[in-house]
């Protein structure tokens, strides 16, 4: 018999298997460790998402997003866009938003109870969803069938690793706009890029302020001369009004 470190407690023979579970648990450990890094600024969060600060810290002060410091983390955006959601979507007051998270603090213990994939809402409520079922969290042991509340989930992509990549709201907040920002912690060190691409969002707004034209820095980037503009509304929000 022989114990790999994942835990798992494997026959001899199967070496391949216990070296796939090891590779396995280190690349979750590292997107974990990425993702609860506190590499932005409230101010900065603000920006990506479209958020007030002194919203951003009403949040936090109330202990629905839990930060380990001045700075938030990956696992931080991720939980604002979902209350972002929650709030402008469905307008669930703060209190029964908080109420609800603690139910299922107590229920699951949850680290991250906003970003767990079964959590979901019918504008009223929130809901823990678990197969079939639908658990009202504010008003325990009733049942319900909530309208889904899909449009914010989907800018998230969720991998079994533990990786995920995170695809702000640039022009509108809808089920149309198209996902092509992307920022993720082992990219860029987590600052937007344009999507599949790994350039940065911030070097082509740089360079726009300095006068390259949209044409040109599409040319010299390969790309299109439409993700060259959507990286220039991310960092100039002004310009989504035009």
């Amino acid at each position: 018999m022989r114990r790999c470190s994942s835990g798992f407690v494997l026959q001899s023979t199967k070496t391949v298997e216990c070296a796939y579970l090891t590779e396995r648990s280190i690349a979750m450990n590292k997107f974990k460790t990425l993702n609860e890094a506190p590499n932005y600024s409230i101010v900065e969060a603000a920006h990506y998402l479209r958020l007030k600060q002194q919203e951003i810290r009403r949040w936090i002060d109330n202990d629905v997003v839990r930060t380990s410091g001045r700075n938030l983390s990956f696992i931080n955006l991720l939980e604002l866009h979902t209350l972002k959601a929650l709030r402008k979507g469905t307008g669930l007051p703060m209190q029964r938003i908080r109420t609800a998270l603690m139910e299922f603090n107590a229920m699951e213990d949850a680290l991250h109870p906003l970003l767990d994939p079964r959590l979901e809402t019918d504008g009223l409520h929130l809901f823990l969803h678990d197969g079939d079922a639908y658990f009202n969290l504010n008003r325990a042991g009733q049942m319900g069938l909530p309208e889904i509340l899909r449009t914010y989930l989907k800018r998230i992509d969720r991998f079994e690793s533990g990786e995920m990549i995170f695809f702000p709201f640039i022009a509108s907040e809808d089920a149309d706009e198209p996902r092509t920002i992307q920022i993720a912690p082992q990219i860029a060190f987590g600052r937007p890029v344009l999507a599949n691409t790994g350039i940065s969002v911030d070097v082509i707004a740089g360079r726009f302020r300095a006068r390259d034209t949209v044409s040109d820095l599409a040319e010299e980037y390969g790309v299109s001369p439409r993700l060259i503009e959507e990286a220039i509304r991310l960092e100039f929000p002004l310009l989504n009004a035009a």
